[in-house]
């Protein structure tokens, strides 16, 4: 996310972004195929939120919220397992819905809220099995590297 989108968040209260990586797969298809609606933040987020903040580069990074605390939020993609702690201030807009295979679904959609549930619950169950991933990855590529 630019300035100019942040600017049209401002403006119109709200952007539509096509998310670039993959890092909120299996909820956002991978290779910008999926849209997301995101509104102006008028309330605080919750837990279970999908938000988009800025990071202090300005770039926008959409994560879910896991955990909210006094001065900041515990955030991280739906395919990752580091987690981002961003102070309040930097987030700027929620997903108010999002587009995947041909349809759009709100953020209050019964099976979506029970699929936002059961990923960030089991954050403690998800977090091993993706950095364990993320670990064989690397040494494939070094490996590959190496020839």
């Amino acid at each position: 996310m630019g300035k100019e989108q942040l600017e049209e968040l401002k403006k119109h209260g709200r952007y539509f972004s096509v998310p670039s990586g993959v890092s909120m797969w299996p909820m956002i298809e991978k290779h910008r195929k999926g849209i997301l609606e995101i509104r102006e933040l008028k309330e605080p987020a919750r837990r279970y939120d999908v938000v988009m903040y800025t990071r202090p580069n300005q770039q926008g990074v959409i994560h879910r919220v896991l955990r909210v605390r006094d001065d900041d939020y515990i955030i991280a993609g739906d395919n990752c397992w580091r987690r981002e702690y961003v102070p309040k201030d930097q987030v700027r807009g929620i997903a108010v819905s999002f587009y995947r295979k041909g349809k759009w679904i709100g953020t209050d959609n019964r099976w979506y809220r029970c699929y936002a549930r059961l990923w960030t619950d089991l954050f403690f169950i998800r977090r091993p099995i993706l950095r364990l991933r993320d670990r064989g990855q690397r040494l494939l590529r070094k490996l590959h590297d190496e020839k």
